[in-house]
């Protein structure tokens, strides 16, 4: 799986896949793509006929669910136990977001046995009838007809017109002196967010946008801009000046009728981010649906085994960490690797080194390393190695200086030694330490190994189902 950073120019060719689908969600518009794109660090791949989008934003690594050119669900579920297979290979948690409410019981269904589920309500989208924008009709629109009737005759002269490529450089001079008030908030959202809509101008033409202005007397008071997805109009900016009152309603309803002919039945104002205003607002406009988007985290077995840890991949932001734990020399030698026989470069190795050889001995099925993770830092390493073919292996584990006495290396091979005994099916498991590493060997014996023999070197243990 070949994960490529997404630019702007990468979007147009995207459009297949976000056209149609039909889930509705604003994260499925390339306009969404190029707002948040400074921010997300967007990777996508394509497999099996399938966009997988990749994202961190705020730093944490997560999937968008699958969209399949034709919205084959089979499909959709090969793609994502590739992606299984591509995090596991790589340390990465597997994280899927974007997660419409078709397709969550298809996930629960494959990951039921653990998972953590979430839906925040800010990140909801809303969904309504785009004909109650084009005639905001009955006694549920009575506000939205008072305000637009208000706009009308306070500014009689007020002109509405659709968006043009000539017109980006006069929008975004209006979005300057509209920051003025946004950034008084002092919101980091609704500064990205502003960020974002001066993005999304400047591909106006490439991602085949369409907009909308209103003016007073040749002044801009309002700008809407939006894209069109299948049946469903995206709504990514709406931008007006509150001193002109009913402006917004007014801008509203222009750029309904403005799409209606284009076939459009269904108009996705966002998410409200949180932002109690702005969830009145949009709630007064009677939306249809408030769209869920799942996020889903499954658990496997491993991810579960101790209370305090986590063992996992060690990931590549923590490839310093790991250096340290690794390139003790006396320590290294302890753990029985002596690196320095290893290494025939000048000087000493980089960090990198250190977790590349690690990396390599997993992919050349020698041992399978694992990090210990206490919430979101690293504190030592796990090994499953010698892999015999009598249907045993052997354990390691070793933590950095600071980590030691808390109890965590004998969570962490207890937790090892139940999972290849009770998951793998093991018959027994071993471990040893050098006869002078007293602490190891309380360590083991705590964990309920059982000493069963030592040389001139070391001491030897095993572990059974049964004890």
């Amino acid at each position: 799986m070949d994960f490529k950073r997404l630019t702007p120019d990468m979007l147009p060719k995207l459009r297949s896949y976000v056209e149609r689908q039909p889930f509705r969600l604003s994260e499925f518009s390339l306009g969404f793509q190029q707002m948040w794109l400074p921010y997300a660090r967007t990777c996508v791949a394509e497999v099996d006929g399938c966009l997988l989008i990749k994202s961190a934003y705020g730093g944490k690594t997560h999937f968008y669910y699958p969209l399949h050119l034709d919205s084959v669900q089979a499909a959709e579920l090969s793609a994502i136990a590739q992606l299984e297979t591509w995090c596991v290979e790589q340390g990465v948690p597997l994280v899927i977001g974007a997660i419409p409410s078709e397709r969550l019981p298809v996930l629960v269904q494959r990951y039921g046995r653990e998972l953590e589920l979430s839906n925040p309500r800010m990140w909801r989208d809303y969904l309504y009838h785009l004909s109650d924008f084009v005639d905001y009709p009955g006694k549920r629109f009575a506000g939205q007809r008072n305000h637009l009737s208000k706009f009308c005759r306070c500014y009689p002269q007020a002109v509405y017109r659709p968006m043009t490529t000539e017109d980006i450089a006069v929008v975004q001079k209006f979005l300057c002196m509209y920051a003025t008030r946004q950034y008084a908030k002092h919101s980091f959202i609704a500064n990205e967010e502003l960020h974002g809509s001066e993005q999304l101008l400047a591909a106006f033409d490439s991602l085949s946008l369409c907009g909308g202005i209103m003016e007073v007397d040749g002044r801009i008071v309002a700008i809407t801009v939006g894209e069109v997805v299948g049946d469903t109009l995206v709504v990514h900016i709406e931008k007006a000046l509150i001193e002109y009152g009913g402006v917004y309603p007014a801008i509203a309803h222009a750029f309904a009728k403005q799409v209606a002919k284009d076939g459009v039945d269904y108009i996705n104002r966002e998410d409200d981010a949180g932002d109690c205003g702005l969830r009145k607002s949009k709630l007064q406009y009677n939306p249809i649906q408030v769209l869920d988007k799942y996020t889903l985290i499954p658990k496997r077995i491993i991810d579960s085994l101790t209370d305090r840890l986590d063992l996992r991949s060690v990931a590549d932001c923590d490839v310093h960490e790991y250096g340290k734990l690794a390139r003790d020399l006396q320590r290294s030698r302890m753990w029985g690797w002596d690196w320095s026989a290893d290494w025939h470069g000048e000087g000493d190795p980089r960090d990198v080194w250190f977790l590349a050889s690690s990396r390599k001995d997993f992919v050349e099925h020698r041992e399978l390393p694992l990090g210990i993770y206490f919430g979101e830092k690293l504190v030592g390493e796990g090994v499953f190695h010698n892999f015999s073919y009598d249907n045993m292996v052997e354990l390691g584990v070793r933590l950095l200086p600071e980590a030691e006495h808390h109890g965590f290396a004998t969570e962490a091979i207890r937790a090892m030694a139940d999972y290849a005994l009770c998951f793998w099916g093991l018959e027994r498991v071993k471990a040893k330490c050098y006869l002078g590493n007293s602490p190891s060997k309380r360590m083991l014996e705590a964990s309920g190994f059982q000493l069963i023999s030592q040389d001139d070197q070391f001491f030897y243990f095993f572990k059974t189902a049964k004890n």
